[in-house]
């Protein structure tokens, strides 16, 4: 999948002076000093196009009168004050709250995730679109459909990290195949890719199985098999992702849990083996040999993996343990089950199942019900940013919701209608290399969060939602690629149909 666009990114090619392990920062390390320093009217132009269109992909939430909240965004907004870890959560979104309210307002983490989706398609669609194509004309078209027809402008417009997932896989395309991106956005990219991956445990999972595949395609198919450019950054991203791993286990241990990446493991896993009758069976079969925890309350495990830990009558409640407490109890009985073949077999089913489910589970709004004063985040936003409780009360979310029915019915035929497209049209993918690669990276994105999220945790709407807009992203850019499409764009910059 290699390629040289060279020809499709506009850069000044002065003389040039190659930086040290330029390989991380661009293709075949072509990278100038003077070309970080030069400033001109375009990129001018573009800044100020970028930072409008910011403000347009969460304009919805100025339309709500505030960001939009999840029952979690309460916790992240906590550990944003008070820098201590929660023992189901990562750090790294909270450091991103952090580093760019000011500890001042929420306004500005909607903004800045609108900015970065606006900055990360623009970047994209110069490599993906014919040279001298009109990207900014393009590039609002194609924000605005999917802002009407996908799920996209509302997570963008919360305060949660599933806003960050489908951003993970755009700053990947434009680490492995994005050509010359230069020196500031290189180190901005590698940046962003550590906090994004530290926002969200499913993160680093998806990640990891994204570079198996990588590495299986380039030493299996590619014919380029050993290119040292893709190697390097392939290592670097590996790399970032054992950082994390470590980073989060440090911080971990350092503020009292366990020093592990995720110290809630084992009770979310817990909680998805009593989905499908996994763990009630293996209870069953094994209770009168060993005295597990969850014996007691083996003909009372739920069907829905969260509701062993959050209802107020769940099993963890009755146990008498908070998460983290838990998870240790838990651990010896998560060991045996998944070393029990038969329990394996059924867990293993059970995820197959639960990932083509999940691929069509993509109500957008999901979760977004109303939080009024008596919901975490109510209070988390009384404690912490207490100037603005009450423009948060007073929000078209919080005093009486949204109505989501049609919305959900354009949404899931537009996925549907893209999905063909796909199909039809991949022809038109396999013609263009950097096209081909970014399709190839989104769609292959999209089935490892529904591997990752509903085999792992729950089949639940807003965990695919997040990123199921991708797949009409791609159908987008293989439409504006096609022989209409090309004809289309040639109109559009004044050559003639």
């Amino acid at each position: 999948m290699d390629v040289d666009i060279g020809s499709r990114v506009e850069h000044f090619r002065p003389k040039r002076r190659v930086l040290p392990f330029a390989f991380l920062l661009g293709e075949k390390g072509g990278l100038a000093l003077s070309d970080y320093f030069l400033w001109t009217k375009d990129r001018t132009r573009t800044l100020l196009y970028l930072t409008g269109m910011a403000f347009l992909v969460s304009a919805l939430a100025f339309v709500n009168c505030y960001p939009f909240v999840y029952s979690d965004t309460g916790t992240y907004i906590r550990c944003a004050f008070t820098l201590l870890p929660a023992p189901d959560r990562p750090i790294g979104y909270s450091f991103i709250i952090r580093a760019v309210t000011w500890q001042s307002t929420l306004w500005t983490v909607v903004l800045f995730q609108g900015g970065m989706f606006a900055w990360l398609l623009y970047e994209i669609l110069k490599r993906v679109l014919p040279v001298g194509a009109p990207v900014r004309k393009v590039h609002l078209i194609v924000t605005a459909v999917l802002m009407v027809t996908s799920s996209m402008p509302w997570y963008m417009a919360q305060i949660m990290p599933d806003a960050l997932t489908p951003l993970i896989v755009m700053i990947l395309y434009l680490l492995f195949f994005g050509g010359v991106v230069g020196l500031g956005r290189s180190v901005f990219l590698w940046s962003c890719l550590f906090f994004f991956l530290l926002a969200h445990f499913s993160h680093v999972a998806m990640t990891l199985l994204l570079l198996v595949l990588l590495a299986a395609h380039r030493s299996l198919w590619s014919a380029n098999r050993y290119g040292k450019a893709f190697w390097f950054r392939w290592r670097g991203v590996l790399a970032t992702v054992l950082a994390c791993v470590v980073f989060a286990s440090w911080y971990n241990g350092r503020h009292g849990l366990r020093p592990v990446f995720s110290p809630s493991s084992n009770v979310f896993l817990a909680g998805k083996l009593c989905q499908g009758d996994v763990m009630r069976s293996f209870l069953n079969a094994h209770c009168g040999d060993k005295d597990y925890p969850l014996c007691p309350y083996k003909d009372e495990l739920p069907d829905i993996p969260g509701n062993i830990i959050w209802p107020e009558n769940s099993v963890l409640n009755r146990m008498h343990l908070d998460i983290a407490s838990a998870d240790t109890v838990l651990a010896p009985l998560i060991h045996d089950v998944l070393l029990d073949p038969a329990s394996l077999a059924m867990f293993l089913r059970t995820g197959i199942i639960d990932t083509f489910k999940q691929f069509f589970q993509i109500n957008a709004g999901s979760g977004l019900i109303s939080y009024h004063t008596d919901s975490a985040p109510y209070n988390e936003i009384r404690t912490h940013l207490p100037w603005e409780r009450t423009s948060y009360i007073t929000s078209r979310q919080a005093y009486n919701g949204w109505n989501f029915e049609l919305l959900n019915i354009v949404v899931h035929l537009v996925f549907l209608l893209s999905l063909v497209v796909l199909g039809l049209l991949w022809g038109q993918a396999k013609a263009n290399k950097p096209l081909l690669q970014v399709a190839v990276l989104f769609i292959a994105w999209t089935i490892l969060n529904a591997m990752v999220t509903g085999g792992l945790a729950n089949v639940y709407d807003r965990l695919q939602a997040r990123v199921a807009w991708l797949i009409v992203l791609t159908a987008c850019l293989i439409v504006a690629s096609s022989a209409r499409g090309t004809r289309w764009i040639s109109t559009m910059r004044g050559e003639g149909a």
